[in-house]
């Protein structure tokens, strides 16, 4: 027990700290609010509050890192009270026009009891940006030799990035989308080649004699596994994205290609033909563990992982042609995605999950289409006459 003293009881103590944050506002700010994420609920810093009063007064306030703002009232209240209109924007989110009627309480004898007649309390909600559908890189032949273009996720926007006489191919984009790696034999045979995603930038990766190609990047865009012939056959490397570190991670007699990082980036799927016929295998990014997943008689090759990392879609022949299939992470559950009589190859996940393009002869040509992940909706993205494939999204 405490003698001699006075017990400071936990209701006083609230009272007292309320008073001493009112005070503060009606010292330092006459109006006041929150900017949250309408989906979160999270305050969001930076967001600019721009009011226009009745008085035709203008004045913006920026959120602090709680997303509070607040406006000075040294020269008398700030909006004027009546009619006041806003407009609140932030990075990352739409902005927002909105109007309010702004009124103050003006009883000099309000207390801490009553915070709200201190001051004039104005939250806002933001919308998050709807983001841009990522775009598709692939290779076509359509200017008369293998290039690396850009489209959008519905076919619009075509656009060429390289441009010569050699062969650009298999085109991969990294993780943040700044940079495409692809192969190209500019330099006499092939190489490992990255460009910006605008198509400046060029450099070349790798400088062997052999062919590399087949880049795929890390989840963390450090490294990119890649094939090459270097050692007499093809077998799986990796290196840092600078081309540095080149190290291999497959060897055996067989043809081992098409690497895919999964998206934990602890596996790396590929196909190999080391047990007579082509199938899709995983090995950890060390090169051990090698195993086979897909066991089928037919071709399997191809692999690529969903973005959740429990899927893996890939190319297959064991129904007489080739198809887009989907199995579990484990090998599990294969089953026949397009079910066409045409040539259906090279499988790429939308970055939700949410779809599957890849590129089909069933119109006469190779060209790129896109279908949901559970294989149905198939529609063609590209229309030309000449060869459009290996895309990546």
């Amino acid at each position: 027990m405490l003698k001699g003293r006075t017990r400071l009881h936990p209701l006083p103590v609230v009272a007292i700290v309320l008073s001493t944050i009112a005070l503060a506002f009606l010292l330092s700010g006459c109006l006041w609010g929150v900017v949250k994420d309408v989906s979160t609920d999270a305050p969001i810093a930076g967001a600019s509050v721009t009011y226009t009063d009745s008085e035709g007064h203008t004045k913006t306030a920026t959120t602090n890192a709680n997303g509070i703002y607040s406006f000075d009232i040294a020269n008398g209240k700030n909006p004027a009270a009546g009619a006041v209109s806003f407009e609140i924007t932030a990075s990352g989110y739409e902005p927002k026009s909105a109007a309010r009627l702004v009124q103050y309480n003006d009883n000099a004898n309000a207390t801490g009891a009553d915070l709200s007649s201190f001051w004039e309390i104005q939250g806002f909600t933001l919308v998050p940006t709807a983001a841009e559908p990522a775009q598709i890189v692939f290779s076509s032949a359509r200017d008369g030799n293998n290039e690396i273009y850009v489209m959008d996720a519905d076919g619009g926007g075509q656009t060429r990035l390289t441009n010569n006489p050699a062969l650009d191919d298999f085109p991969s984009w990294s993780p943040d989308r700044s940079q495409i790696a692809f192969h190209s034999n500019r330099d006499g045979n092939f190489e490992v080649y990255v460009i910006d995603a605008d198509g400046g930038g060029l450099t070349r990766l790798t400088t062997d004699a052999a062919d590399d190609g087949q880049p795929t990047w890390s989840p963390d865009g450090s490294k990119i596994a890649f094939t090459s012939n270097r050692d007499g056959n093809y077998e799986i490397y990796v290196m840092n994205a600078d081309g540095t570190g080149q190290t291999r991670l497959t060897n055996n007699a067989a043809y081992d290609a098409d690497p895919a990082w999964s998206p934990s980036g602890s596996k790396i799927a590929f196909t190999s033909d080391r047990d007579g016929n082509f199938e899709v295998y995983v090995m950890n990014t060390n090169g051990s563990g090698q195993t086979n997943l897909t066991g089928s008689a037919g071709e399997d090759s191809l692999p690529a992982w969903s973005p959740d990392g429990s899927e893996i879609a890939f190319t297959s022949g064991r129904d007489g042609n080739n198809e887009i299939y989907v199995m579990d992470d484990s090998g599990g559950g294969q089953a026949n995605l397009t079910n066409r009589p045409a040539q259906e190859r090279h499988p790429t996940w939308s970055p939700d999950g949410s779809q599957i393009a890849f590129n089909s002869s069933r119109d006469g040509n190779l060209e790129i289409y896109v279908m949901d992940d559970n294989g149905s909706d198939q529609m063609r993205l590209t229309h030309n006459g000449a060869a459009d494939y290996a895309a990546d999204w």
